[in-house]
């Protein structure tokens, strides 16, 4: 009877074991890029469709800030337009961002820290507003996270 008992518990230990591996090696996710910094085929694929992007970002950020100081009547005339098109920028951009989003490498950061900067730069002016202390130090933010897409894609190849 002891014989037989040890036979059970003996089968049973040995059939849950087969179901219940110890545990599994870690598997990566097939949907997502290496975590370096760089990875220069998906950074200049990226930098490729956002090139035009922000080429065009650059040259309308810089006319606007050619329209004269922030508390000039013809900045302030400036400032809805702006803000019309720095929203519909950043939603194109943002749109390409999704689809990187699984790679979240320097390129990435630095491109999402830019699009939320000029966003936020926008979103804090308003014509009949005086201009806001902080807004040339988040300008000066955005500008600063703007090198890590111009380095990266003047690295690979793209240039805007």
């Amino acid at each position: 009877m002891l014989a037989a008992a040890a036979l059970v518990v003996g089968v049973v230990a040995l059939v849950t074991a087969q179901r219940e591996p110890a545990s599994l090696p870690k598997q990566d996710n097939p949907g997502r890029l290496a975590e370096k910094v760089f990875v220069p085929e998906a950074d200049k694929a990226l930098c490729t469709k956002i090139g035009p992007l922000m080429r065009a970002e650059t040259e309308r950020a810089n006319a606007f800030l050619a329209t004269g100081d922030p508390d000039s009547p013809e900045r302030r005339e400036a400032i809805p337009k702006f803000k019309a098109e720095t929203l519909q920028w950043a939603n194109q951009i943002q749109a390409v961002l999704n689809e990187d989003a699984d790679s979240p490498r320097y390129l990435t950061r630095t491109l999402q820290q830019y699009v939320d900067g000029m966003l936020l730069y926008s979103e804090n002016m308003y014509p009949d507003k005086e201009p806001d202390a902080y807004d040339n130090t988040t300008y000066d933010s955005a500008a600063v996270y703007y090198g890590g897409p111009l380095g990266t894609c003047h690295r690979v190849g793209v240039r805007w």
